[in-house]
């Protein structure tokens, strides 16, 4: 069974991206949201099945080199944007921050060139998809188009969970990606925190230089509540990076045995 995995840094847009997967091209099934790597397809004889857990690229190392029906799409976005998205179940509250992000990119940069991993960039996706829907084609000569990302929305159902992921149902369009300038104090206080932001930036091609900074300089930083905490809790590490290895392990000798 060939798997067609999607992963990123929360907020990223990875729920959107699921969704056009789904409904433009064939496939024997998919979770209905979000599923981890490690958990068995719902369809167990599927040929191709698509699932999706973002946080998944930070747990793919013991597995993806030697699962050769493991195929992974890391889509990523802007940092400013990601930190800056709210936590729809509580608006006072930002969903991701900076750490998240820097260790999201940094674990997919493991993968980098290898055939069965592409990266992807929600700018790109939203502003164009057609063309982003080509990319993923070319990069994925098993996948069969059934419609273009351009028109999914007049095909997709999505689920209750994904609905609202995404702020409802409706073409893919570019109207967020500006969103962040709306959250100034938010993106001061995480540049001040983690100044090499502005190296990711340019290095991803965000930025060319560092002119944007000029619209936080009279902006005065502010703290806000956030889902996920500024400093790593190595406990918990330990533990879900052990968790991480057996499941692993348990993941590679299924897939022996299959």
């Amino acid at each position: 069974m060939k798997r067609l995995h999607i992963v990123g840094c929360p907020r990223s847009g990875t729920t959107l991206l699921m969704e056009l997967l789904c409904n433009c091209f064939a496939s024997d099934g998919f979770c209905a949201h979000e599923s981890s790597i490690f958990a068995a397809p719902t369809v167990p004889d599927a040929g191709l099945y698509f699932s999706k857990q973002p946080n998944d690229i930070k747990q793919l190392r013991h597995i993806f080199f030697r699962d050769e029906n493991l195929y992974i799409i890391y889509l990523g976005r802007d940092p400013r944007a990601v930190i800056s998205s709210k936590h729809r179940e509580n608006p006072g509250q930002y969903f991701c921050n900076y750490r998240v992000w820097a260790e999201c990119d940094s674990a997919a940069r493991r993968y980098e060139g290898h055939p069965r991993f592409l990266r992807l960039r929600y700018e790109d996706l939203v502003a164009d998809p057609d063309r982003v829907q080509a990319e993923i084609a070319g990069h994925f000569p098993f996948l069969e188009q059934r419609h273009p990302f351009s028109e999914y929305h007049l095909h997709a159902a999505p689920s209750a969970d994904a609905r609202r992921a995404m702020n409802g149902l409706r073409a893919v369009n570019p109207d967020s990606l500006q969103k962040w300038r709306q959250h100034l104090p938010r993106i001061k206080e995480q540049y001040q925190r983690h100044p090499e932001l502005a190296d990711d930036l340019q290095r991803l091609g965000y930025e060319t230089n560092r002119q944007w900074l000029q619209a936080l300089e009279s902006v005065e930083a502010q703290t806000y509540p956030c889902r996920y905490p500024e400093r790593r809790e190595l406990l918990k590490d330990w533990e879900r990076n052990l968790r991480v290895w057996w499941k692993s392990h348990r993941y590679l000798a299924g897939r022996t045995g299959s």
